[in-house]
């Protein structure tokens, strides 16, 4: 599927079934929400009905390399088109294991948006600080820049004040805590974000320095106590869209926030926490606002919205810090090393909507070239060997954080390295010789695409 488009639309359609038999169910209607101005990276309602009853079950092919299975019952679903394109929609309707297959032509018509700058800011707590540490967002980053892609400057901010985090971090990692774009960045909920948009300093240097503006909330936001407080939420969140379009040539990427822990949230909470997200990105709140993004990170993080779950709309237990009757709702690594790259992916998908290679249709994290990787002695003092192995040939760098996520010292500037077997010393000093301190450390090795890291404790 690769066909020009202009203009961008999808229409409603009668629709005769592909083959008739006894025992089917032909599909009647088919059709899409929004009807037009549709881009890429937009959700859109597609929604059906049946001639008769319901089938057993469902198959859509969104023909665009992806698939899903339905029972029978449901008459809609969200999917979302992440390129520009013309897009059939194929439905069979199964009933006693026969198809009846519908077939329509056109009836999704994504426009791409328009590219921004390469100047990133993402606006984010402690969530976000562990996303981009644990799933070697930067890396990622780097890797599509060196393979050819437009180089992002992405810079983050974290708390404004109150603990060690605090301030911008640069692109290259640095933190600087004292460097802050106001008070507001400790106020990450709709209403803070509200206080920034409406008029702030905070607003002013955002526009004036950033081309993307990544703003994320925090998982208190999902405490939503009752209907009066979402629809407050919504008021908000309609204002700062207004806002918002009043600057085309910006981007902005709303990310939801986590899911809260069952410990710590309850069942109409979650509930409405997952309706605030889904009106967030849905057709009624996206449509024809071709400079707003929502990347979902509650979703890909939360059990699924089935009414019979007690823990429905809450943090998967995989994905949560241990102990179980804990009270922290920070996603684990494990959490973080799973939606981390898919998040990368996102915010290079904005400047560089065609990044995925159109030779072997798959994603980088899909080419392996790092095997194994570990440092030796661990703990150790003065001196430790970082080791790795190369399944390929490929471009590789290496470097030293501390546990805030700083850069501590770049042991290994991207150099060309051949298969086989390698290793680099680290003395437990940073780039300006000086010693640090007893603790924990991060290296992070980067091979073509691939980023792998690893703990390493100082024992002075």
């Amino acid at each position: 599927m690769n066909r020009v488009l202009q203009p961008w639309w999808c229409v409603a359609l009668v629709l005769i079934p592909a083959g008739l038999f006894a025992q089917s169910v032909p599909v009647e209607t088919i059709a899409c929400t929004p009807t037009s101005m549709i881009y890429n990276e937009d959700r859109v309602d597609l929604s059906w009905s049946f001639a008769g009853g319901a089938p057993d079950s469902v198959t859509i092919d969104f023909d665009d390399g992806s698939t899903v299975s339905l029972p029978g019952a449901p008459t809609s679903h969200r999917h979302i088109y992440r390129s520009a394109g013309r897009y059939d929609l194929t439905i069979s309707a199964w009933t006693g294991g026969v198809p009846t297959t519908t077939v329509t032509t056109d009836l999704v018509i994504v426009a791409q948006r328009a590219i921004p700058g390469t100047n990133y800011m993402f606006v984010h707590h402690s969530t976000g600080r562990n996303l981009i540490r644990d799933a070697g967002v930067r890396s990622r980053l780097e890797w599509h820049a060196v393979k050819g892609g437009p180089r992002i400057e992405f810079w983050d901010h974290d708390y404004h004040s109150g603990n060690s985090y605090t301030g911008i971090i640069l692109p290259d990692s640095t933190v600087y805590s004292d460097w802050s774009y106001g008070v507001q960045a400790n106020y990450i909920q709709p209403a803070g974000y509200y206080a920034i948009f409406t008029g702030s300093a905070f607003r002013d240097s955002l526009l004036s320095r950033h081309d993307v503006i990544v703003f994320k909330n925090d998982h208190r936001t999902g405490d939503i106590v009752n209907e009066d407080h979402l629809a407050a939420y919504q008021a908000e969140y309609l204002t700062i869209r207004d806002i918002l379009d009043q600057y085309p040539d910006k981007m902005f990427v709303m990310v939801s926030g986590p899911p809260r822990r069952p410990t710590e949230i309850t069942n109409g909470e979650a509930d409405r926490a997952r309706r605030f997200y889904d009106w967030l990105q849905s057709p009624e709140f996206m449509n024809d606002h071709p400079n707003i993004m929502f990347f979902d990170l509650f979703d890909a993080l939360a059990n699924p919205n089935d009414p019979s779950d007690p823990e429905r709309n809450m943090q998967r237990s995989e994905y949560q810090l241990p102990p179980a009757s804990s009270t922290d709702s920070h996603p684990n690594q494990l959490a973080n090393e799973t939606i981390g790259p898919d998040f990368a992916d996102f915010l290079i998908r904005i400047v560089d909507p065609n990044w995925i290679s159109p030779v072997t249709g798959v994603t980088p994290a899909a080419l392996p070239v790092l095997l194994n990787h570990h440092n030796a002695p661990n703990p150790f003092n003065p001196l430790t060997w970082i080791r790795y192995e190369l399944d390929t040939p490929a471009e590789v760098s290496l470097r030293v954080f501390d546990l805030s996520g700083r850069l501590v010292r770049t042991m290994l500037a991207p150099t060309r390295q051949d298969a086989g077997r390698h290793g680099v010393p680290w003395d437990g000093t940073d780039a300006s010789g000086r010693h640090m301190a007893s603790g924990v450390y991060l290296y992070r090795i980067t091979a073509d695409h691939e980023m792998q890291a690893g703990r390493m404790v100082l024992a002075r």
